[in-house]
């Protein structure tokens, strides 16, 4: 029988000092002792309050530019970016001997490179042992790349095909669907032979061109302007299934400069 129990160490008003108790065969053991500091006295925020131990994040992005947690085509560059302030320092290592020491780089991974590909990152910063005691400033992350053949054409069950509905930014109430699919190649349509074309249609709403010189990743997607705007744009999955779309409607004195977004959710 294990029970637990909660033992307040008193005088409460000051610290808040809980010591949670597990009584195991007639003994008690002490697994967990946490202090409330995260005001102080006057309920403002402590200086360490929503600190993390470990904050370490990096980004993986596909050759469209477009970000990636964990899965892309291979026979393409993909873009490694670490974070910046307050660390300074980075080792990275990407399968077991490519080493790299800048804050972000680009690594090309050729057709024949396919499976799971562990990738590390150490990065150093100053030590915050007012917050954290046993700090060392120095942070790890594993994350695994997985790269999955592109030829001979994408495969359809990528997360970035389907229909997803959503509205324009300028335009929250306005819902209307966006389908990304692969069809029948777009010049020679009744060819078998001939590779199937990736699409991107009503995009804005009602165009009856779709955008057909794409560039799609696993989760994102990049369009030239041969759709109904003339302009391009990128966009990519977010959140399991929802999509984002940055756009042109309009020349802009930037190139590639978005000045539309759709946001939507897969239709299953």
């Amino acid at each position: 029988m294990v029970l637990h129990l909660s033992v307040h160490l008193f005088p409460l008003p000051m610290s808040h000092r809980v010591v949670t108790l597990l009584l195991v065969g007639g003994s008690f053991l002490s697994v967990m002792s946490s202090c409330h500091h995260d005001k102080e006295k006057d309920g403002s925020p402590t200086p360490c309050q929503g600190l993390k131990a470990n904050p370490l994040t990096f980004q993986l992005l596909e050759y469209s530019g477009t970000p990636t947690p964990d899965t892309t085509y291979n026979d393409q560059t993909v873009s490694f970016i670490g974070p910046g302030a307050p660390y300074t320092a980075y080792e990275w290592l990407v399968g077991p001997t490519t080493k790299r020491t800048t804050q972000k780089f680009v690594l090309v991974f050729g057709a024949n490179t396919v499976g799971n590909i562990p990738v590390r990152l150490i990065a150093h910063r100053p030590l915050n042992t007012a917050c954290f005691p046993h700090d060392t400033g120095v942070d790890t992350l594993m994350r695994v790349l997985t790269l999955v053949p592109s030829l001979p054409e994408r495969n359809p069950r990528a997360p970035i095909y389907g229909k997803f509905q959503g509205a324009l930014r300028s335009a929250p109430r306005d819902t209307f669907t966006v389908r990304i699919y692969q069809g029948k190649n777009y010049f020679y349509p009744t060819d078998p032979t001939a590779p199937p074309t990736d699409y991107v249609s009503n995009l804005p709403r009602g165009c009856t061109r779709p955008y057909i010189d794409n560039y799609l990743g696993w989760y994102g997607v990049h369009f030239d302007g041969l759709g109904c705007t003339s302009f391009g744009g990128t966009g990519y999955i977010f959140g399991r299934d929802s999509l984002r779309l940055s756009f042109r409607t309009k020349p802009a004195p930037i190139p590639d400069e978005a000045n539309e977004v759709f946001l939507g959710k897969r239709v299953r």
